[in-house]
């Protein structure tokens, strides 16, 4: 019977703590994310649309602010945060500067709230490549852009 009082306290207890809604992204996880989008598919259009979201962490954002035109950038950092707001019924890819860990964890976590979600193959770096000429899209930093 104290068994049964103690394991049921425990279960009590444990429900009461508060659950933790922060998602930690730098942390030892790199996953492998295996569904991958091409710079060519990223470029064809698509009757429905794509949603392509840099992903990339501020410090890699901030050395080299090109964005893929059309793109939305957000932190991958608050992904918890943002995720709510893009949407389902559009094929997602998220890029960050080599398509790598950033990308995948992002691409991982959003394809667990059930987005239809691609790593872009080779990140920002790949699409760069293939842009000789191409419109590109450089976004002004917080500090001149508040002068402008």
């Amino acid at each position: 019977m104290r068994t049964i009082v103690c394991a049921f306290m425990l279960l009590f207890a444990a429900s009461c703590s508060p659950a933790s809604d922060t998602y930690v992204f730098r942390n030892a996880d790199r996953p492998e994310y295996s569904r991958t989008a091409s710079v060519a598919h990223l470029n064809a259009p698509a009757p429905d649309g794509v949603t392509a979201v840099d992903v990339r962490l501020s410090e890699d954002f901030a050395a080299t602010p090109t964005m893929i035109p059309g793109a939305i950038r957000r932190d991958p950092e608050g992904i918890a945060a943002w995720t709510s707001s893009l949407p389902k019924d559009k094929p997602v890819v998220v890029y960050c500067v080599k398509g790598k860990w950033v990308s995948q964890k992002a691409a991982t976590y959003l394809s667990e709230q059930g987005f239809d979600v691609r790593s872009l193959d080779g990140g920002i770096d790949a699409w760069d490549a293939q842009q000789s000429g191409r419109r590109r899209i450089r976004v002004c930093s917080p500090r001149i852009s508040a002068r402008l």
